[in-house]
């Protein structure tokens, strides 16, 4: 309840649209915890059915920076 008292206070609104607020973003935070872990699944799903007996090959780490700011724009 003290949350949602200093949450009222912050937005100058009622305790109780704090409380559906925090009720709001928790869900939120739950949602986004699910997908991670179902990509995260995905994804050890995924690794799991590469075959060790085939020639795989993984970028160096300067492949990989390369790879990973390919998209970045510069101001």
């Amino acid at each position: 309840m003290d949350a949602a008292d200093r949450l009222a206070r912050e937005l100058g609104t009622t305790a109780n649209d704090a409380i559906v607020r925090l009720a709001e973003e928790g869900a939120s935070a739950r949602d986004r915890r699910e997908q991670i872990v179902a990509l995260a699944s995905e994804r050890r799903a995924a690794v799991e059915h590469v075959s060790l007996d085939k020639a795989v090959t993984f970028p160096s780490a300067d492949e990989f920076r390369d790879a990973m700011l390919a998209g970045r724009r510069d101001p």
